[in-house]
């Protein structure tokens, strides 16, 4: 009895030591939860931003560029599944470092966060099933149109689809598969998203496909100048080296939007153009 209670006294004291080795122990070159690793929330249904392999890794264009990035400062990155409007909620509470996540860049959500350099420079995609005629933002009166809660094509549907009856989803994939099986007649999503649901899905087509005026970034704390620096910082640097492209390549066919060129000039050069 003697034994097992000096057992179990010292489980406890390792368990303890641990959690002071983790979630209290701050990182103040970074302003880090977290000593030598980035907590981030990651939305895995956003092909190809991020999603979850087979064996349940997150991966995906964001997921390289976040572990790139960490690879360079020496850090370890801990994912975490979550939804967008939960990764941002976290961020602000001190559960999360990073969104590690494609997101928007609005000035409702700058209120709230603070976010990186350009990542991406998307599109807003009206997709439906390959029998549906309608053809234009204006073709949605009274149907049942989708969309992500806390995403911004919660504005693109309210500002722009007329009369759409807004139909909110806690991700991505229940929405696509509301769409398949008939209950839905259109789901708002970014262009790239929707061009990998289309690859995987026969049955869907972009019927409407529009510019956006925001860059796609990941997003920090807004206290955490820091981090943001660092973060800025390399992605710079891959920016330079040839890293990012490289990245880039991997994920998408189509060359980066003007935005995004824009954005960091010296893609231009390497696009050869």
């Amino acid at each position: 009895m003697f034994r097992t209670r000096l057992l179990a006294v010292g489980v406890a004291a390792a368990l303890s030591l641990t959690a002071c080795g983790g979630g209290s122990s701050k990182d103040d070159r970074y302003g880090l939860e977290t000593a030598g690793t980035i907590e981030a929330a990651v939305s895995t249904d956003q092909p190809p931003f991020a999603t979850a392999s087979k064996g349940g890794a997150p991966q995906g264009y964001i997921v390289d560029i976040t572990n790139e990035v960490a690879r360079r400062l020496g850090l370890k990155v801990s994912y975490k599944a979550s939804t967008v409007p939960a990764a941002l909620q976290g961020l602000t509470s001190g559960q999360y470092d990073l969104a590690a996540s494609g997101l928007g860049v609005t000035a409702e959500r700058q209120k709230q966060v603070a976010f990186t350099k350009a990542l991406y420079w998307s599109t807003t995609a009206v997709v439906t099933r390959k029998d549906e005629s309608a053809t234009k933002v204006t073709d949605f009166g009274g149907k049942k149109v989708g969309v992500v809660t806390g995403t911004v094509q919660e504005a693109f549907i309210e500002q722009k689809m007329t009369g759409a009856r807004e139909v909110k989803f806690a991700n991505q994939n229940a929405a696509v598969s509301q769409l398949l099986s008939g209950n839905l007649d259109a789901f708002v999503v970014g262009g790239p998203d929707a061009e990998a649901y289309l690859k995987q899905y026969q049955k869907l087509k972009i019927a409407v496909s529009a510019p956006v005026d925001h860059p796609t970034s990941m997003a920090v704390q807004k206290k955490n100048t820091k981090l943001l620096g660092a973060v800025d910082a390399q992605v710079t640097a891959m920016v330079g080296d040839g890293t990012f492209l490289r990245i880039y390549k991997k994920w998408f066919t189509e060359p980066p939007a003007d935005g995004l060129v824009s954005a960091w000039p010296a893609l231009k050069s390497q696009l050869g153009s």
